[in-house]
């Protein structure tokens, strides 16, 4: 008889990511893989298990977000899982940039799964230390209750996501030899004037106009010292539209951080609840005609607030972009890009939408159905057993 896989799945202290962790480990429940759970937060207990268990048996792969195992060394310095020769798949669910000096310190063993294509592409070009990447979707998280229908929602429309613009530090640029700054503030001006475009092309494009011609390896730090030019974008976007839907009178339930500052938040029409749990959002999703959603500058990946929303009932209205253009058909969402003429028309789409619960109900409906079977984290563990983990030894 087979013996069965075994994999190790890990926790930490990002409520985000463990409920990832888990809705993954119940898919490879069902595939009947056998899953030891380390714990980040209780490291040395957790070495001293996973020692015990791998005397059992081998361990197929280690999986994990975020990179949040990579780094975990020898006493003699050596990475960990590299000696012990176990594959680790690490899956970035924000872009690789934040993640430099981890990756730069890749076991050899290491495979890197990203949620973007874009993503991909920038690993394999500025870590050719990484010999394994590839694309995974985002998955979504099932409820485990009963969903009302459309007519029985209280809430009209929910959005769920901090604003960072208060949080926004430069580095410190004195490092280089070029007009550093100027350069960042300028790859923000084309952003917000050309949203379709990605971070790193136009911080290469914007170096180039400078005459600055950098190799990869300087590129690649350079690129990854200028992250704060996502959140600066992604808020300036985000407030826009969530603005626009609460200055339009519309009612708006809205969760997350740094949004007490806005001059709209005052508004009777808008219920601000600060931060909540994940369980807690997916609760209110389930009772929400509509979840508004904007993508944090994947030009060609997914968000799992699209699939939460789809597999909670409610019509997911979302920022697309070319993988979810690819992938949902359009009876199933509402999308919306970043050009002015669709930002000025997204309030008096969502108006529409609420005037029209047969409309509403049609499309949650055929989102939920769409979810269910393709787009869960335990869908996404079928993909991972088939597509990786079945031709690991």
């Amino acid at each position: 008889m087979e013996e069965k896989k075994r994999l190790v799945l890990f926790r930490g202290e990002l409520d985000t990511l463990n409920l990832f962790s888990e809705q993954l480990k119940q898919g490879f429940l069902e595939l009947e893989y056998e899953i030891f759970d380390f714990d980040l937060c209780q490291s040395a207990k957790s070495l001293g298990q996973l020692y015990e268990y791998m005397q059992t048996g081998p361990i197929t792969a280690m999986i994990a977000f975020n990179s949040m195992f990579f780094g975990m060394t020898t006493p003699s310095g050596k990475n960990m899982w590299e000696v012990l020769g176990i594959p680790c798949v690490n899956i970035l669910v924000d872009h690789p940039f934040w993640y430099h000096n981890i990756l730069m310190r890749m076991p050899s063993t290491g495979i890197v799964l990203c949620i973007d294509r874009n993503h991909m592409d920038y690993v394999g070009r500025f870590y050719p230390n990484i010999t394994s990447n590839g694309f995974i979707a985002h998955g979504g998280t099932v409820l485990c209750r009963k969903q009302k229908p459309i007519s029985e929602r209280k809430t009209d429309v929910l959005y769920a996501g901090s604003l960072y613009a208060n949080y926004i530090r430069k580095p410190d640029f004195s490092g280089w030899n070029f007009p550093a700054e100027q350069i960042c503030d300028r790859s923000i001006r084309h952003l917000l004037a050309h949203p379709t475009d990605t971070i790193e092309a136009t911080v290469e494009r914007m170096l180039r106009q400078e005459g600055v011609n950098l190799p990869d390896e300087e590129l690649r730090r350079f690129i990854s010292s200028c992250v704060y030019i996502e959140r600066a974008v992604s808020s300036h976007f985000r407030e826009m539209i969530v603005g626009s839907v609460a200055k339009a009178g519309i009612p708006l339930a809205l969760y997350g951080d740094g949004w007490s500052g806005c001059d709209w938040i005052g508004l009777p029409n808008v219920r601000y609840g600060g931060r909540v749990s994940p369980e807690e959002i997916l609760d209110k999703m389930g009772d929400s005609k509509i979840v508004l959603n904007t993508l944090p500058w994947f030009k060609d990946g997914s968000h799992e607030r699209v699939f939460n929303a789809m597999l909670c009932g409610a019509v997911a209205v979302s920022e697309t972009s070319r993988y979810l253009e690819e992938t949902l058909p359009k009876d199933a969402w509402v999308s919306y890009g970043l050009s002015d003429a669709s930002l000025s028309a997204l309030p008096r789409c969502i108006a529409g939408l609420l005037s029209d619960e047969e409309r509403l109900q049609a499309i949650a409906s055929a989102g939920q159905r769409l979810a269910e079977g393709s787009h869960t984290w335990k869908a996404r563990a079928r993909e991972l057993h088939e597509d990786l983990l079945s031709f690991l030894p």
